[in-house]
This record gives structure tokens, C-alpha cells and sequence, in this order.
């Protein structure tokens, strides 16, 4: 942190309660809308819809931009995914009704924060800056997972019936709140150049963004599958929230030591080596859960992802940053940036529409080990495809 500058500091630090209050939310979130709706296509769906209204936001991100401060469409976000939260949270078991407006509502709010957060990154964090800050990004995140994931397990087997969960959902919302406050020490920003948005998106014969399109798809296809389904998945097998509570919390303790060692080993010319290694850890242990399914290789699955997720993130957030950089020519890094937040939510959308489809034709047993296996081969064959288009930006081979 010493090293980081102060506005850096301060973005740093709203990245973080966002995404920690997201992640405390949605380590159970699928868990409890499955327990009003019993009904695991459903919410598929209204995920697909949350993701469709992400790319409406963004869209909209880029015409208010220039007339409106990035801080202020920051607050915007977070505010709506309060209020995503504080439907649910006040409805209650007539939520389950609204379910459809609600994901569309709280995906818009992703979009403006997303939107925001990407160019406010690009413009405040500076090139030698970007390992830590995503590091250190996971590393606080992980911070906040190591005890709230046990206490809120234990709450929600506490207390009867849903109540558990809307003490959760009211904790989340106080992290969101603290982000806005502490986003007054952020300087305004607007960008008046407009941002190309379809323009950039037809670029072609340009390698860098076609690498940068490629690994951003992938990336939506794997995230999607893994948060829609993983926690469901452990839930099937253990059947108490309090256990999966638990291991998010050793998860959260393994990754804060594996961020910090990560922020102090990461550069460009050993990050393909990283990702080499995390990509084989990571689809071995997700081949032994799928067939196995058992408590074991469940605990095996919390203790390795809780040691290889932080270096898969920031790699993923400095290769965007890095390819970025790398297409400028016609279009700017802030045109890039916005631009493949598409194909990220293409590719979630893509693999929501897979898992509906196999929880529709299979047992959902069968349909959760298919989809886990499938979310771990992606990792490793990314590295081979981007070895292939840029030789992970290696100077000497590229």
C-alpha cells in the first residue's frame, strides 16, 4: 500500500468494499433464491437477463459519461446494487415474484459501477501500479472473507427459517454504503472525448484486441458458470449452510497469504508461468469434485481455489489493462477498457444459457459435475490461446 498513490489508495479501498460486499451477498444468494423458488432455472434466467441489462447500462455509460462526473455514475451503481439487495431483503418471500425485474434492476447498477470502476482504474492507477492494486484488491477481499463467510453460515443455521439471510443480505448493504462515503476523497472525472463504443467493438486485424476479446468471452463464460452454480453444487453435497460458511472462510484465509505473495512476485515476464500453474491445479481439483462429489474432495476444492483464485484474477485484470494499452492506434485504452466489458457479458451469457440447458436435460447432479469440469479446462486452454495470439506479452517473444 505504501507504494500506491493516494487516489489509488482511496479507489483501491471502494473496490474492495464492493466486491466484498457482492461476494459476502452471493456466497448464499443462489442458495436462498433456490430454497423460495425451488426452481434452479429460474434464477439461470434471471441471471441471463441481469447480464443483458449490464450491456444496457454500459451503453448507457458511455452517453452519460461526458456530462456526468465517472464518481458520480460510480455511486449510481452501488446505490442500485443496494437497492438490489434491500428488495430482497424488505419483500422478502414475495420477492420470489419479482425476481426477473429485480436481476434486471441489479444488473444495471453492475454495468454503471463496472463502467465507472474500469476507467476510473485506468485513468488514477498507474502502469507500475496495476499488480499491486489488483492484488492487494483480492488480498482485502479475502480480509473481509475470512471471518464474515463462518458468521454468516452461522447466522442463517441460527435462526429459523430465512431470517439468517436477510441479516446477511442488510451486512452487504453496509459495505456498499461505506464504498460511497469513501468515494469523496475520489476527484471528479469526466471523459468529453466520446467513447466509440460499436466502432471499437468492429475492430479487426488488430491482435492485441482480439486476444483481449478472446480472454474477456472466456473469462464471462467461466465466471458465470462458477457463480451460478458452485456454491448450489456444495450445497448439494454437504446440505448446511453453516459448513459452506466455514470453508468460505479457510478459502478467504489460504487466498489473503496467496495475494500478498503473488503482489510481491507478479510481473509481465513470470505471469505465463503463473498462470501455467494455476490452470493445472485448478482443472485437477475440478475433475476429482465432478466425478467424486464427495465432502473430501469438496474441503480439497475450498483449500486449493482459496490458494490459485487471487493469481487467476489479477492476471486476468492486468492482461485487459496490458492488451489495452497494447490496441491503442485508431482508439484509446479508455475506448478498449469499455469496450470488452462486452464480451464479457456475451460470454456470461453464453455460460448461464449452457447451465440451463444442462439442468434441463440432466439430472442436476450430472449437470453440476459436467459444468464444473467444463469451468476448469477453460482456464488452461486460455493460457495455450493466448500463448498462441501474444505469447503473454513476453518482450523477448513478442
Amino acid at each position: 500500500m505504501r507504494k500506491l498513490s493516494n487516489q489509488t489508495k482511496f479507489l483501491l479501498l471502494i473496490g474492495m468494499l464492493y466486491l466484498a460486499g457482492t461476494n459476502i451477498a452471493m456466497t448464499f444468494v443462489n442458495v436462498y433464491l433456490v430454497r423460495l423458488t425451488n426452481n434452479i432455472g429460474f434464477i439461470i434466467v434471471q441471471n441471463i437477463l441481469n447480464y443483458t441489462a449490464l450491456l444496457f447500462a454500459f451503453t448507457c455509460g458511455t452517453k452519460l459519461m461526458s456530462r456526468i462526473n465517472l464518481k458520480n455514475i460510480l455511486n449510481l451503481g452501488i446505490i442500485s446494487t443496494s437497492l438490489y439487495y434491500l428488495c430482497i431483503l424488505f419483500l422478502k418471500k414475495d420477492s420470489s415474484s419479482l425476481l426477473i425485474p429485480l436481476g434486471i434492476f441489479n444488473g444495471i447498477g453492475q454495468g454503471f459501477y463496472y463502467f465507472s470502476f474500469n476507467l476510473l482504474t485506468g485513468h488514477l492507477v498507474l502502469e507500475n501500479e496495476q499488480g499491486k492494486f489488483f492484488s492487494f484488491q483480492q488480498s482485502f477481499s479475502y480480509i473481509f472473507g475470512v471471518i464474515t463467510p463462518s458468521i454468516s453460515g452461522y447466522i442463517i443455521a441460527k435462526f429459523t427459517q430465512l431470517t439468517g439471510y436477510y441479516i446477511l443480505f442488510s451486512f452487504a448493504v453496509l459495505l456498499f454504503i461505506s464504498g460511497i462515503a469513501i468515494s469523496k476523497t475520489i476527484s471528479n472525472f469526466k471523459l468529453n472525448k466520446q467513447i466509440r463504443l460499436i466502432d471499437t467493438l468492429r475492430v479487426k486485424n488488430n491482435i492485441y484486441w482480439n486476444t483481449n476479446k478472446y480472454y474477456s468471452f472466456s473469462n464471462g463464460i467461466r465466471e458465470s458458470i462458477f457463480n451460478q452454480i458452485f456454491t448450489v453444487f456444495a450445497y448439494s453435497i454437504i446440505n448446511n449452510e453453516q459448513i459452506i460458511g466455514n470453508y468460505n472462510s479457510i478459502m478467504a484465509f489460504i487466498g489473503i497469504f496467496s495475494s500478498i505473495f503473488i503482489a510481491s512476485k507478479f510481473n509481465r515476464s513470470n505471469q505465463k508461468l503463473f498462470h501455467l500453474i494455476e490452470s493445472y491445479v485448478y482443472l485437477t481439483i475440478c475433475i476429482l469434485l465432478g466425478i467424486f462429489k464427495s465432502p473430501l474432495f469438496l474441503l480439497l476444492f475450498y483449500l486449493l481455489f482459496g490458494l490459485i483464485y487471487c493469481w487467476n484474477s489479477t492476471l486476468f485484470q492486468s492482461m485487459k489493462f496490458q492488451l489495452s494499452t497494447k490496441a491503442e492506434g485508431k482508439f484509446s485504452q479508455y475506448e478498449y477498457i469499455v469496450a470488452s466489458e462486452f464480451p464479457i457479458a456475451c460470454g456470461r451469457i453464453i455460460g448461464l444459457s449452457l447451465a440451463l440447458i444442462l439442468c434441463n436435460i440432466c439430472n442436476l447432479s450430472t449437470a453440476y459435475s459436467i459444468l464444473i469440469i467444463f469451468d476448469g479446462s477453460l482456464w488452461l486452454i486460455d493460457h495455450f490461446v493466448i500463448d498462441y495470439k501474444v505469447k503473454w506479452l513476453q518482450k523477448e517473444k513478442v
